[in-house]
């Protein structure tokens, strides 16, 4: 249940930007937290008339710090990586992302890292993938996208990018993505068994 109660608010989150990349007004973020919230409500059964309440008893849960950690492995990995393939990063993410990268030790196994806060463009608009391969001079018939997302899987399809989904065995596409993934792994380490 906690699974699909994740792929209901990231999609629904991916929804909206994907509106806002076609001109709605941008939410603010008492909207996007109640947008989030239905989102998780859709995903169990309740009589309709406590919607509301449920809603307003969400709103008062204090949204927890999002904590990041590098993943065991993920350096031993890299290094192999970076052997054979050019590496880049693409993320929907803040500006301070850059500084975690470096101060964790990742940002110098990366060609390039492009985030949305900086280049003013988010996933899925396939704009922000084109960015990274202009960057580096390639092909999307040449690219692997990695990504942890359902929206992962769309942008880099729509730009002509093979993908490799991080997601449970049981995890499934949204109806409206016309595309499936290339690889799917359940850890990012499990990479390599794939290339």
């Amino acid at each position: 249940m906690s699974w699909e109660i994740n792929n209901a608010v990231y999609w629904a989150n991916g929804e909206q930007i994907r509106r806002e990349q076609n001109g709605a007004p941008r939410a603010s973020e008492d909207d996007m937290n109640r947008l989030m919230d239905e989102a998780a409500l859709s995903c169990i059964q309740y009589p309709s008339e406590m919607k509301d309440i449920y809603l307003h008893i969400m709103a008062e849960v204090p949204m927890p710090k999002q904590e990041m950690m590098v993943i065991q492995g993920v350096f031993d990995m890299l290094v192999i990586l970076r052997e054979k393939y050019r590496l880049a990063i693409v993320s929907n993410h803040y500006k301070w992302l850059i500084d975690y990268l470096k101060e964790c030790k990742l940002y110098d196994y990366f060609e390039s890292v492009i985030v949305s806060e900086i280049v003013g463009v988010e996933k899925p608009n396939v704009l922000i993938m084109k960015m990274v391969l202009n960057e580096l001079d390639l092909s999307p018939e040449d690219c692997l996208y990695v990504g942890d997302h359902p929206l992962d899987v769309l942008c880099s399809k729509q730009a002509g990018m093979d993908c490799a989904w991080i997601a449970r065995k049981e995890a499934k596409l949204h109806d409206s993505i016309p595309f499936k993934e290339d690889y799917r792994i359940d850890r990012v380490t499990k990479l390599l068994d794939v290339l």
